[in-house]
């Protein structure tokens, strides 16, 4: 599914540290001194980053030298570590007075190697000449550019260049894509730092490509610009604008006031002479720059809670002269009116400052009154984390300058410079005091010694995370199990190993570690010392470790049931894990719940008494997500286990905590014990039946005929699941069906060839000669991955079943019933309704099958996007996603009941991808029409079709007239929910069959075929799954109808039905159809494709 968690995939950075030289033969020459003491002046949180080694120094004869002391030199940049002995035994030299670098022009490369990095914005201009894999070496990298003076310098040579993680320059300009510009001559406009040890250019904001004869900027000739038209009559003012109707086209002017793209999308702020302001997001350039005076046209629409202008259709420079004074407010007096201009508050205390995998910063300034902001620094502005953080730190009393915005209803403050933020008084030093680890923890989710100096004594080392990270646990536990007596201590460069026993002077703090972009609004903290200096004073034994399900049994129902009041280990499962951060957990018989994703394995101890299902895993219940269960987090995102593996050694690590979920840390070596549980793929139990209809359904996630996105591989394996595991359906609802192109973000939308792709292999494994049929979306109008455009559509074969001889819709006409039947073989339902607006619309298709007719509705309703892990720091989490698809259900509902009003014995069948659970109020008011509940009344152990962070669920459900009730088959086939791509997975959800019988009661339709005239059809040679004995029975549950309850549903009693006790398989002859058709209803048109002949009809743009 597009978005899950693609983030996490992503590189992220850290700041390279200087080492001071001349010092390794002294070092290695004091190996009697005593103890070790690591120590660090870090000035930014690299808790969650990873070393690139395109950044990675060698220290190489450093790592020996045991007893030398780490202390900050004063001599280096502020984001340095130097590396010497004690100050009384070395003294350090006068730095050599060089020259600063000049704000005032153009640098070349000669001049700019000449000078002093002063952290200030410079621009250089020389030739890309590659990038660096060291600061002497040229490699292929992403993260940097090397700028030499001439084309063929030598990397020694060039100077370093950074390229901001998933900036736009980073992606416009990087050599590894865009090798293109290798040799060609730049000027390049970022901060002033030392880089590779060396000066350089970091927090890069600005590339620009020159001609090798381009005149430098101090000499350039004035040109004389154009002059410029006068603002055209009849423009909204932009107060006006910011109440107007949204999706409607407006035209007005204003002066931008900020940098383009600081914020990606090309998008910038504007404030007219009225002093209101709007964002404008064009996601193109437009060519202007800070203090152009521009007249725009474009379209009103919100995003989150922040007002802003999209689809630019006219833009222009005007003369006009508008003034954009600073307001100076209080943060009670941050106003609506105020919105998306500049503002600046005047004598506030900066709090944490916490920073992402792109070097973002977030923290909250407070005034003397208690009143609170959020102050949000986004690294495209050319301003990073890392920078900010050389300049202010925790309870620092500023002035800081800004964008006022919104984000989810509160206001927000942007800055986008480093001179916005304007240092009032420096925060005074606290003396360290003497405090155990448990003392730190304390009883509760936040320490009580946040944002305090603490000395520690008397721990060990227990677990090495990386170079700038391990975890330490107090040598005599305070046999409290509401305090962890462990924690994790971020030093940059340490050089401990697990059982030193250390002394750590540092300070306190609450650590928002890796996850999604909302995470500081939504994840909870990890406790933490942010270490000064940490003294190894010999060796101890490690603590014996936590076992899980003997030391400690975790909860297995309660989360949270009081919104954090009370810290209840014993009860809540959130406190439960809590009062383990940090500390050894061993789990023992470790069972393997599903498929390794991200570098987490999902498990639970070997004597676990919750219920499996048949795969080995847990199921998400009504009344429990399962929080016994445990993540091991390893480094290894290749290792292979699905569900029902185990393991046959003790796994041992750290408890930590991210993207919303505690996880056990745990060595890749740990994984060594992997054991393989047997579990394989499925093959339907239900035996077709030639008078009966079989349908399927199956998100076969973001398929197309790109072979990019979509593999062969892919393909194969889908179409076997077709052929082999379903036995040839004779409809089936296809989900997350993409054009042709895949994401490929062109404007197309017609998915015939990625319909003929699937098509053709499964015909090419024997399958049937299938038909397609669906409605083209409007270009990114229905959700799913940019440019994508995925839709529900429908297979069918002609064979066996035919669309209703009735016109086809147009694609705003609406699905509708005429004396009992649908007015259209095909349309959609309600497509124009607001209520399915940027969602997959709904096919409804009229299918005959021997004679009776089957109304079949394909649905994808919108995703849980949205929605609060349950582990958040919100409690209860809020399920935002839910209230858009009971909206839906309405509108499903309402339909039905119009169909049944027609004809109560109406054959309307509902299959997809509902994005919520079988017991959902989402289910339940579809269900309450009339329908019977498939996937509700299904055998337990079987009722899955998904799995998400340590639970098999079932997102994919099945709905059936209540008449049908009798006369259905219905199962859940497992190839792809519990597998890893090495098993044979071909997508993230696993397909549904069914098989019913509608044929009219006590009446044999006229056009019903004799027993001698049964179609011809491929059974199965074996109906006996791989995994299965063949003298195992399946169980089917069969639904009877219930008297209607007082709301008006139906209750249904379960009755088991063996419907595998025939062992005996018929082979019938196949049938063949070389003349493939394909049907895809497009923009006011439809579109016949066949083997034979190709017609088609004017498309219309919709």
């Amino acid at each position: 599914m597009f978005g899950k968690r693609a983030i996490r995939d992503n590189a992220q950075r850290f700041s390279i540290k200087k080492y001071s030289i001349g010092v390794v033969s002294v070092l290695l020459g004091l190996a009697f001194l005593g103890g070790t003491v690591v120590q660090a002046e870090e000035s930014a949180n690299l808790g969650s980053q990873l070393v690139q080694p395109s950044d990675n120094t060698s220290l190489q004869g450093l790592e020996e030298a045991q007893p030398v002391s780490v202390v900050p030199d004063s001599n280096a940049v502020s984001d340095s570590i130097s590396t010497e002995v004690a100050p009384e035994t070395l003294t350090t030299p006068a730095p050599v007075a060089e020259a600063e670098v000049s704000q005032s022009s153009v640098v070349s490369v000669e001049d700019y190697q000449k000078m002093t990095a002063n952290k200030q914005e410079v621009t250089v201009e020389g030739y890309i000449t590659g990038s660096l894999k060291l600061g002497n070496a040229y490699g292929s990298e992403y993260s940097n550019l090397a700028l030499g003076a001439t084309k063929d310098a030598a990397a020694k040579d060039t100077i370093p260049v950074q390229l901001v993680g998933k900036s736009d320059v980073r992606k416009a300009y990087n050599v590894k894509d865009n090798p293109q510009y290798i040799g060609k001559k730049a000027r390049v406009t970022g901060i002033s730092e030392n880089y590779f040890n060396k000066i350089g250019i970091k927090s890069t904001s600005k590339i620009e490509i020159i001609e090798d004869d381009s005149i430098s900027e101090e000499t350039k000739p004035v040109e004389t610009p154009a002059p410029l038209e006068p603002a055209s009559p009849d423009l909204t003012p932009i107060a006006h604008l910011r109440t107007s109707e949204q999706g409607k086209e407006y035209s007005f002017a204003g002066k931008v006031i900020s940098p383009i793209n600081a914020w990606g999308g090309q998008g910038f702020y504007v404030q007219d002479k009225s002093g209101a302001g709007i964002y404008v997001y064009p996601k193109k350039d437009l060519s202007l720059k800070q203090g152009d005076v521009v007249e725009l046209s474009g379209k009103l629409s919100q995003y989150g809670s922040e007002l802003q202008v999209v689809d630019i259709t006219a833009s222009k420079k005007i003369a006009d002269d508008i003034n954009t004074p600073l307001t100076t407010l209080t943060i009670p007096t941050l106003s609506a009116d105020k919105q998306s201009t500049l503002v600046k508050l005047e004598n506030v205390k900066v709090g944490t400052i916490s920073s992402d995998s792109f070097d973002n910063a977030t923290f909250d300034v407070t005034d003397k009154d208690g009143n609170v902001v959020s102050i949000r620094l986004d690294s495209r502005s050319g301003i990073t984390a890392t920078t900010l953080k050389e300049k202010i730190t925790t309870n620092d009393e500023i002035n800081v300058t800004g964008i006022l915005s919104s984000f989810k209803e509160a206001n927000q403050v942007k800055p986008f410079s480093l001179g916005h933020f304007e240092i009032v008084k420096k925060a005074e030093a606290i003396p360290a005091v003497e405090a155990r680890v448990s003392d730190i923890q304390g009883e509760g989710h936040v320490s009580p010694l946040v944002g305090k100096a603490v000395t520690v004594k008397d721990v060990v080392v227990t677990y090495v995370e990386k170079d700038n990270k391990f975890y330490v646990q107090d040598l005599v536990s305070d046999d409290n199990v509401k305090t962890s007596d462990a924690i994790a201590v971020f030093l940059p460069k340490h050089k401990v190993k697990v059982g030193d026993k250390l002394e750590i002077t540092g300070e306190v703090e609450e650590y928002l570690g890796d996850g999604y972009s909302d995470k500081s609004e939504t994840d909870l903290t990890v406790t933490q010392i942010k270490a000064k200096k940490a003294t190894v004073v010999g060796t101890a034994e490690v603590p014996k470790s936590v076992v899980l399900g003997v030391d400690r049994v975790a909860p297995t129902k309660v989360i949270d049931d009081d919104a954090f009041k009370d810290f209840d280990p014993e009860n809540d499962a959130l406190d439960f894990w809590e009062s383990l951060e940090g500390q050894l957990v061993t789990v023992k018989g470790a069972r393997v719940l599903g498929p390794q994703r991200y570098g987490e394995i999902y498990v639970v101890p070997g004597n676990d008494t919750t219920k499996k299902n048949n795969s080995g895993g847990i199921t998400l219940q009504s009344d429990s997500y399962n929080p016994q269960k445990i993540a091991l987090l390893t480094t290894n995102r290749k290792f292979v286990a699905k569900a029902g593996d185990y393991f046959g050694k003790d796994i041992t690590g750290s408890i930590s905590y991210s993207y919303t979920n505690y996880k056990l840390l745990v060595d890749n070596k740990a994984l060594d014990s992997h054991q393989d549980g047997g579990l394989k793929p499925e093959v339907s139990r239900i035996v077709k039946d030639p008078e009966k209809l079989m349908i399927a359904s199956y998100n076969i996630e973001n398929f197309s005929a790109n072979k990019k996105g979509t593999k062969d591989e892919k393909v194969a394996r889908i179409a076997k699941s077709f052929v082999s595991d379903l036995h040839s359906p004779d409809i089936i609802t296809l989900i997350e069906v993409q054009d042709n192109n895949g994401e490929t973000n062109d404007g197309t939308t017609d998915a015939t060839k990625s319909a003929q792709r699937l098509i053709d292999a499964i015909a090419a494994l024997g399958g049937p000669a299938y038909k397609y049929i669906d409605f083209a979306p409007e270009n990114n109008a229905d959700g799913g991955a940019p440019g994508g455009n995925i839709r529900t559509g429908f297979l069918y074969n002609s064979e066996r079943v035919k669309l209703s001889d009735k016109p086809v819709a147009q694609p705003n006409e609406s699905a509708t019933w005429e004396n009992g039947e649908l007015k259209y073989s095909v349309a959609r339902l309600n497509p124009t309704s607001p209520v399915w607006e940027g969602t997959r619309k709904v096919p409804v298709a009229e299918f005959e099958f021997n004679g009776e007719k089957v109304v079949l509705l394909g649905l994808h309703l919108n995703s849980k996007r949205g929605d609060m892990g349950v582990f958040g720091k919100i409690q209860p989490p809020q399920f935002k996603s839910e209230a858009k698809r009971h909206q839906m259900a309405e509108d499903i509902k309402a339909f039905v009941e119009t169909g049944f009003s027609q004809n109560e014995r109406a054959n309307i069948v509902i299959l997809g991808d509902y994005n919520d659970y079988e017991f959902t109020k989402t289910l339940s008011i579809i269900e309450s029409a009339g329908l019977r509940n498939l996937v509700k009344n299904h055998e337990e152990s079987d009722r899955y079709s998904y799995f998400h962070q340590g639970n098999n669920q079932t997102l994919d459900q099945a709905m059936i007239s209540g008449h049908l009730a009798d006369n259905y088959e219905f199962d859940m086939v497992h190839v792809n929910a519990a597998f890893m791509e090495e098993h044979g997975r071909a997508s993230d959800h696993d397909p549904l069959l069914l098989q019913i019988d509608i044929r009219k009661v006590n009446e044999v339709p006229k056009d019903f075929p004799t027993v001698d005239k049964k179609p011809e059809l491929t059974l199965p040679l074996s109906l006996t799954p791989k995994n299965e004995k063949a003298n195992t029975p399946r169980t089917q549950t069969e639904v009877k109808p219930s008297p209607v309850t007082k709301e008006g549903q139906q209750t249904a009693s379960g009755a088991k039905q063996d419907i595998f006790n025939d062992s005996k398989a018929e082979s019938l002859p196949a049938t063949s159809d070389s003349d493939t058709q394909l049907i895809t209803v497009m923009g006011g048109g439809l579109i016949l494709l066949s083997s034979l002949a190709i017609a088609s009809h004017k498309r219309k743009e919709y």
